[in-house]
């Protein structure tokens, strides 16, 4: 114990003495003890009125003196009151600092709670969506009705961002990125990526125009060096050079009709109804294309694990099963092996393809679904001739169609593994 709070102790004592001596004068030291001990509380009580006054905010002409442990009290409450007070500007000053910040993002931000209702957003995110005062408090779901937006924000898997059209302008595209915030909240990032989408709608009618306008020209230089390979009378030595670019002119041809198919595709995003269609006949076809193709392996089997097909586009689905499996063919080697697998589950239906190749590293895997992108290094083409790159593309897009996915498993030097998934919906009976 302090010196201070000694002397407050003594204080008391003496207080008390003082009372018992008086009244022992009057033969009564117990009832003056008594009295002085409640003088004592009346006035502690005194001072504690005018702390609750004080602390309640009271306008007082000035800072309660205090005597005795009192003036200590009052010293050490304004003392903590003063740097609370400093510590709330520091704060208000840092809010309003990222407030300015905020409003000054060309990015929208929407804080989320976890029933996914609206605590704050930004200027942005206002001129964006259309989201006014008003609207704190509500389900996002309920102001962005856009079914893309509404899955997507169900979803459990929200680590890639999804694009919606502007709920204001129609020709006005969002890029919606859902990311972690706080203590069980989320927070909505919306960009606008309307010059992105333009750019590509450019890209893409350049590629088919470009591409349509080379069906001609090419058409003629077949036609001719057909003529020509035929032509008894051709010179032997210019045979070879003739029968290369025979199958130059092909492959440009084929590299010209995958380009066309694949704008088709990035056209028509919208996922299709189709007709039922027999799996089985479709993974059989894919099977005898490739016992045809050159540099076949040895072993390509196809395990039907079911007599149930699919409803969508039989152009689509076929394209996507010998896509896989050409792309398959390309790279094992001919004692190797694949094989192709059609089964379903409760959780949907699946398609696989796998092969015993060089496999893919793992840094490569998630682009190979870009259009023309290749691995040179990790994967060895047999017999040096490779595809054009937009095989895996065109597969992607196909599934997309029909509401499909493609997981892609593969370890260096063991082979790879496609796998396309169907949701249940699509999964029908087949004659």
């Amino acid at each position: 114990m302090g010196r201070f709070w000694q002397r407050a102790v003594l204080r008391i004592a003496l207080l008390g003495g003082a009372g018992a001596g008086i009244g022992l004068l009057y033969d009564r030291p117990w009832l003056g003890l008594a009295i002085a001990m409640l003088a004592g509380l009346l006035y502690q009580l005194l001072w504690l009125g005018r702390l609750d006054a004080w602390l309640q905010g009271e306008k007082l002409a000035f800072l309660p003196e205090g005597e005795g442990v009192w003036a200590r009290v009052f010293s050490r409450v304004d003392f903590l009151k003063q740097r609370n007070r400093r510590r709330s500007k520091r704060f208000k000053a840092l809010v309003k600092q990222l407030r300015q910040a905020t409003r000054s993002f060309p990015d929208g931000g929407v804080i989320l709670n976890e029933s996914n209702e609206i605590v704050v957003f930004n200027r942005a995110a206002s001129m964006m969506l259309g989201f006014k005062k008003k609207d704190r408090g509500l389900r996002v779901e309920n102001l962005l009705r856009d079914p893309d937006f509404v899955d997507y924000l169900r979803s459990d898997e929200q680590s890639e961002a999804v694009e919606i059209v502007s709920p204001l302008e129609p020709d006005t595209w969002l890029l919606c990125h859902i990311v972690p915030y706080g203590l069980n909240q989320k927070m909505l990032l919306v960009r606008d990526v309307t010059q992105q989408h333009k750019i590509e709608h450019m890209r893409r009618d350049f590629v088919a125009n470009a591409s349509h306008e080379l069906r001609t020209p090419l058409t003629v230089i077949t036609g001719y060096l057909d003529a020509l390979s035929d032509d008894p009378q051709l010179d032997a030595e210019l045979r070879v050079p003739m029968e290369e670019m025979s199958a130059q002119a092909a492959r440009m041809r084929q590299l010209v009709d995958e380009l066309l198919r694949l704008s088709e595709l990035e056209a028509d995003r919208g996922v299709v109804d189709g007709s039922p269609v027999d799996m089985r006949a479709v993974v059989e076809t894919a099977r005898q294309e490739a016992r045809a193709q050159p540099n076949c392996p040895a072993t390509i089997e196809a395990v039907l694990d079911s007599d149930q097909g699919l409803r969508g586009i039989r152009k689509d689905i076929q394209s996507i099963v010998s896509n896989l499996v050409s792309n398959a063919v390309r790279y094992t080697p001919a004692a190797g092996q694949i094989t192709i697998r059609w089964w379903i589950d409760k959780s949907g239906a699946y398609l696989s393809v796998r092969d015993n190749g060089p496999g893919i590293a793992r840094e490569h895997i998630p682009r190979l679904c870009e259009r023309f992108y290749r691995v040179e290094n990790g994967r060895e083409r047999v017999g040096g001739e490779g595809g054009t790159g937009l095989g895996l593309a065109i597969v992607r897009h196909a599934l997309l169609r029909h509401g499909g996915s493609l997981n892609i498993d593969s370890i260096l030097g063991e082979g790879s593994l496609f796998t396309c998934y169907f949701p249940v919906s699509r999964i029908v009976a087949v004659d």
